[in-house]
């Protein structure tokens, strides 16, 4: 009969028992802790991915414009410069575009597209009315007794076949502009003479655009938002 103790016995035949049960689990703790510290290391060495870094940049870029992402208002700053150049000379252009123009988020340019849209630009369509056979014309109409606006609005009523719309203007020829469409000479000549007749119309001067040369729209409003921005700018620093 053995005299080993029963506990002595279960260590030995599950290999944890005694010296060597004692190494074996030391070497076994050795190598767990051996493979958990290579796995802490290829973590961080592991090299960002491209996205997280773009993502980064993004946020940078975001942070040095001062873009609010709190507000719904909009907010000048320099990507939304760059937006609104883009809405001006394209209004058909769509967000993806402008995204991958300027490499940024795609949600971001729509969140922003639409507080520009609601606060700053409209968008509205306008019909060539050439395409139908109109040419088209301005009539300068000079009105004695301070009476051009209600010259106007009494011309839109009676001419709403021709008259598209009537401002009143102040120069030294004419207080009153009418811009017209017609189908041919006679059809002007016919309108001109009706206002002649006017009692209170003393001068009556035309001109019909033949061509237009160029469109200098986009740049004066990108050089004003740029020069406004950089006024926000510079009072920030002086403060």
């Amino acid at each position: 009969m053995s005299l080993v103790p029963r506990k002595s016995r279960i260590d030995e035949s599950n290999g944890t028992g005694g010296t060597y049960g004692k190494e074996a689990s030391k070497n076994s703790e050795l190598s767990f802790k051996s493979n958990n510290k290579s796995k802490s290391q290829r973590i961080v060495n592991r090299k960002p991915s491209n996205r997280l870094t773009n993502n980064i940049k993004r946020e940078i870029n975001s942070r040095d414009f001062n873009y609010k992402n709190d507000t719904d208002q909009f907010t000048l700053d320099r990507i939304n410069l760059k937006i609104v150049e883009e809405l001006i000379t394209n209004g058909d252009i769509k967000s993806s575009e402008i995204a991958a123009k300027l490499k940024i988020p795609l949600s971001t340019i729509q969140r922003r597209r639409t507080r520009i849209e609601k606060s700053l630009l409209r968008k509205k369509y306008h019909m060539d009315l050439t395409l139908l056979g109109y040419r088209t014309a301005q009539i300068f109409v000079d009105v004695q007794g301070g009476r051009a606006r209600e010259t106007g609005e009494e011309l839109l009523k009676k001419y709403d076949r021709n008259v598209v719309n009537a401002s009143t203007r102040i120069n030294s020829g004419n207080n009153l502009c009418l811009e017209v469409v017609y189908n041919g000479s006679d059809e002007l000549h016919f309108l001109l003479e009706e206002i002649k007749s006017l009692p209170l119309a003393t001068n009556v001067d035309w001109s019909e655009q033949v061509m237009v040369i160029g469109d200098n729209l986009s740049g004066i409003i990108r050089n004003s938002l740029t020069d406004k921005l950089n006024q926000i700018y510079a009072t920030k620093i002086s403060v």
